[in-house]
């Protein structure tokens, strides 16, 4: 019982929601993405977007790429879409570099 109140607080602490249809977030209007991404109104309010969702998926991957990491910084990509104002993450993937190859020493 235990368990379950504890996974029904973090669920309502943390704002999880079900979808109601499982297709539902796959469903993909490009006119509606186009206009979104041609307006870009998040370059006027550093705040613009109110909500993330992640899938488990990419979530995972995210965790499995930084702790394989160890302490050295680690690179990705986030691939999905906007919807108003919450993004949705639906896959990621790691970039094969080296922490250190982002860094820039100007006087080398």
């Amino acid at each position: 019982m235990d368990s379950v109140m504890a996974q029904r607080t973090w669920e309502l602490s943390n704002n999880i929601e079900n979808v109601h249809s499982v297709d539902d977030i796959y469903c993909y209007d490009k006119k509606t993405q186009q206009d979104i991404l041609t307006a870009k109104p998040w370059e006027r309010d550093p705040h613009f977007f109110k909500d993330i969702k992640i899938s488990a998926l990419a979530l995972l991957k995210m965790v499995m790429h930084a702790r394989s990491g160890g302490t050295l910084e680690v690179m990705g990509m986030l691939i999905g879409k906007v919807d108003v104002t919450t993004m949705i993450v639906m896959d990621s993937f790691a970039l094969p570099v080296e922490g250190t190859e982002t860094r820039v020493n100007a006087q080398a």
